[in-house]
């Protein structure tokens, strides 16, 4: 199965648990761009979707997933992309099907909410972006500054101990179904893999597993 020129990545997974920094490290490697749904979100003029973020709610299906659609249908997802954030929902998984979008690999990071939280309070983001550090995992080279522009960090409004924790509920309410759907789809023969990554290890070793499983397929 020749895939090289078109690698179609999603990253399902709690958040905090290191889908926005892998996203970021395969979109450099592969040359395709990472899709980030938070981040489309954020930049929509609309404060119900703002409140909506800020407070850790789900954003409607149908609004998710028109802004999905409308960016995969750009040029530079013509060889291939990385969905990050994206599907939260089985709707959202049941949507890429029905629409025929094909996807090769699923990733799912999988961490204690012990650790996430950690993660989430000590993040770090350069807005304009969306560059991702954390204070002890992974600092920027100038304290609070981005290692490319040298403009100051942020924490996220929704970084916060309640809001991260009605998140995570969120999360594990929703998550089960998306992985029984994905390992429904492998067998099915819809997509390449779906493959879960252990969260604990470093970002260079968890970057090496997942380039393992992609050049395996090719």
């Amino acid at each position: 199965m020749n895939i090289s020129r078109n690698i179609r990545i999603i990253f399902i997974g709690a958040p905090g648990a290191g889908k926005g920094t892998q996203s970021d490290l395969l979109a450099r490697r592969y040359k395709i761009p990472k899709i980030s749904v938070g981040e489309l979100l954020r930049k929509l003029v609309n404060n119900n979707i703002s409140n909506n973020i800020n407070l850790g709610d789900l954003i409607s299906d149908s609004i998710v997933c028109n802004i999905v659609k409308m960016r995969l249908c750009k040029n530079d997802c013509n060889n291939g992309f990385i969905l990050d954030g994206f599907p939260r929902s089985i709707n959202q998984a049941q949507y890429l099907t029905i629409n025929n979008i094909k996807i090769n690999f699923v990733f799912n990071i999988k961490l204690s909410y012990k650790i996430i939280i950690k993660r989430l309070l000590g993040r770090r983001i350069h807005k304009s972006s969306g560059r991702v550090y954390h204070i002890k995992y992974n600092p920027p080279q100038v304290d609070g500054l981005d290692n490319v522009t040298g403009e100051q960090l942020i924490s996220r409004k929704d970084d916060n101990i309640d809001i991260i924790k009605h998140r995570l509920k969120i999360h594990n309410e929703q998550i089960t179904n998306i992985i029984s759907y994905y390992k429904q789809e492998v067998k099915l023969g819809n997509i390449t893999s779906y493959t879960e990554i252990d969260g604990n290890k470093s970002i260079n070793l968890i970057l090496t597993e997942i380039i393992n499983k992609i050049n395996y397929f090719i």
